[in-house]
């Protein structure tokens, strides 16, 4: 049988044992913890959108008397890590508009970070002929890459100030789409001295 001062030791070492799997398990993602997009993230931003476009008189669609339509929008949510996290297509949206959905998205998000916020209109101003970007949208276009937009319809989105993904918008004209998808994110804005516009001084526009 162990003796009294051997019996004390073992707790001791238990005890220490113990306190460092709990430390472990606390520090298990770091000093900072992941900052992602919940489940009611994405549909408070897909709700959001939707209820923007319902809202938002069409640049091309009228109904068989010619009045004046409102939007028919593909929305899409995407993560950080260009997983489509939401989509919400509309009632008689175009087909093609998805995949252009989806690719303002990954563009809005792959070309902004924690010290920069980039759109699609962005990069739609920087890839002018002879800009620096021009031709960039050629590029991002592998197996698991869904292409880039040059054109309005993508925001990044942001929380804590941290970037976690973006939102593609896709069934109208450009400035329609842009206003739908800063509808959507709404309460997940960049934080303002990052956007392009004011890093820029006002040369390169972020959103109209």
């Amino acid at each position: 049988m162990p003796s009294p001062a051997l019996r004390c030791r073992l707790r001791t070492f238990s005890l220490v044992a113990i306190c460092l799997v709990i430390a472990g398990c606390k520090n298990a993602h770091g000093p900072n913890p992941p900052i992602e997009l919940t489940d009611s993230d994405v549909k408070l931003i897909l709700s959001q959108a939707e209820a923007a476009a319902n809202s938002q008189a069409s640049l091309l669609r009228v109904n068989a008397d010619g009045v004046k339509q409102t939007c028919r929008m593909h929305i899409i949510v995407m993560n950080r890590n260009a997983n489509t996290k939401g989509r919400r297509s509309m009632e008689d949206a175009w087909h093609g508009s998805v995949s252009i959905a989806v690719s303002k998205a990954y563009t809005a998000m792959s070309f902004s970070s924690d010290q920069n916020a980039l759109t699609t209109r962005t990069i739609g101003a920087l890839s002018q002929p002879a800009g620096p970007l021009w031709n960039i949208g050629n590029s991002n276009r592998g197996l698991f890459e869904p292409g880039l937009i040059e054109f309005p319809g993508g925001v990044p989105l942001y929380k804590q100030g941290r970037l976690v993904g973006g939102i593609g918008v896709s069934g109208d004209g450009v400035d329609e789409d842009e206003q739908v998808a800063l509808a959507g994110a709404r309460g997940f804005e960049s934080p303002e001295a990052i956007r392009i516009d004011k890093v820029s001084g006002g040369t390169l526009p972020y959103v109209k």
